[in-house]
Order: C-alpha cells, then structure tokens, then sequence
C-alpha cells in the first residue's frame, strides 16, 4: 500500500472518531499514527498507554478534549482509564511536556517490550 494511500485511510478514521478537529491537523494526526505504528508502538498498548496516545492524538489533530470527551461512551464496566504517566513513542510538536519517553516500559502483566523509535522526531 503507498503511504499516501495508508494516511488517506487513518485520516478518514480519525475524522470519525475527531469531527470537529482542523483539516491541517487530521492530517497531521494520521502522519503521526503511521510513525508510531512504524515504531512498533502498537505491540504494547494497554488501556493506559492507550488512553495517553488519545490524549497525544486530540492534540495533535486539534481536537478539543473537553467535547471528546463529553461524546464518549462509557467503558462496560462503568470504570475510568488514567492515561500512562509516560510515552512509548516519538513525540511531536504538539505534544511536548514533560512525560517522560520509556522506550521499554516495565514488564508487567500482558505487556511486551519492543524496539521503540526515537524520544523526539520532529514534525
């Protein structure tokens, strides 16, 4: 598939689940979901780490938190995840704080550890 083609497809997902987000920055979002994904990120997502690349992914697609969230459904157990205190992935312009990069967060329960990209690339 031509990366062009693969950014089209994220683009219009993250258009879904972000509709009032800027075109610049939906765009910017789905580049951003195919650097991570080239990162391995995905082998290790739990609901935590999953929640803070939700939270990257608002910011870099401009969306605004406040209005995802008040659209979200409720998890099935009526529980709520806080996002990772870390990243395991590259970060962005948008998303420059200080969490800290762990490229191979601890072994736990189900999760792996992997390779991991660089703590910044910029945009």
């Amino acid at each position: 598939m031509q990366a062009e083609s693969a950014a089209e497809i994220v683009r219009a997902s993250l258009a879904l689940a972000f509709p009032t987000a800027t075109d610049e920055g939906l765009t910017r979002a789905a580049e951003v979901v195919l650097r991570w994904g080239s990162e391995g990120v995905g082998e290790q997502l739990e609901p935590d780490l999953a929640e803070r690349m939700l939270y990257d992914l608002m910011e870099v697609a401009q969306q605004d938190p406040q209005e995802f969230m008040a659209a979200r459904a409720p998890r099935p157990d009526g529980t709520r995840v806080e996002p990772a205190a870390s990243r395991a992935w590259s970060q962005t312009s948008a998303t420059r704080d200080e969490l800290p990069y762990v490229p191979r967060p601890p072994a736990g329960p189900r999760r792996r550890r992997f390779g991991g990209g660089r703590g910044f690339v910029s945009d």
